[in-house]
């Protein structure tokens, strides 16, 4: 049986944020400055929220809003779907798996945002210790949900070739792939 590693030995710190009252614009800024895919929304010092890329397009890009007229307390995806800094990484991953979210925000007991695990990091960070047991969790729930016919729908989750988490997996032969197993480039 493998060790069960917290989410506090792999979580990214310092967390970036931004105020709710800040625009679109400079929340944009920041997170390309930063290097980021997301941002925490605060106000008063506490985390109320999460900005996304995805927000960013499918909330001003695709509805042709001015972001400098937009505010970041108003696209933000709120309430925040969080975890205890002591949760498993086995449990942050079915966490985010039923939830839908590729962040979670590491919060403490009194609520201050201690760091944030992305599904990125639960892979690289359970790879050097031993994936098997989270690896096994996230496609067995992956596969629960997908209806092995003949379809060509879009589905978020891991390749069963090639394990690499992919937005664009596809099933193919009754296996979900990832874009570059499908066109045999692994």
């Amino acid at each position: 049986m493998e060790t069960e590693i917290p989410v506090r030995d792999i979580m990214a710190r310092p967390v970036i944020t931004v105020d709710s009252e800040v625009d679109v614009v400079k929340a944009a800024n920041k997170m390309f400055s930063a290097n980021v895919g997301s941002l925490i929304v605060i106000h008063n010092d506490q985390p109320i929220g999460i900005i996304t890329e995805r927000d960013l397009v499918g909330k001003i890009v695709a509805r042709a809003a001015d972001p400098k007229e937009v505010k970041v307390g108003d696209v933000m995806s709120s309430p925040l779907i969080t975890v205890n800094p002591d949760v498993s990484l086995s449990e942050a991953a079915i966490k985010m798996l039923k939830s839908g979210v590729k962040r979670l925000p590491v919060i403490s007991g009194e609520g201050k945002l201690l760091g944030i695990i992305t599904d990125t990091d639960l892979v690289s960070g359970s790879a050097s210790i031993g994936m098997g047991e989270i690896l096994s969790h996230l496609i067995e729930m992956h596969r629960d949900s997908v209806h092995f016919e003949e379809q060509r729908e879009m589905i978020r989750g891991i390749c069963e070739r090639c394990s690499q988490i992919s937005d664009s997996l596809e099933s193919v032969n009754g296996e979900l792939l990832c874009w570059s197993c499908r066109d045999g480039n692994r």
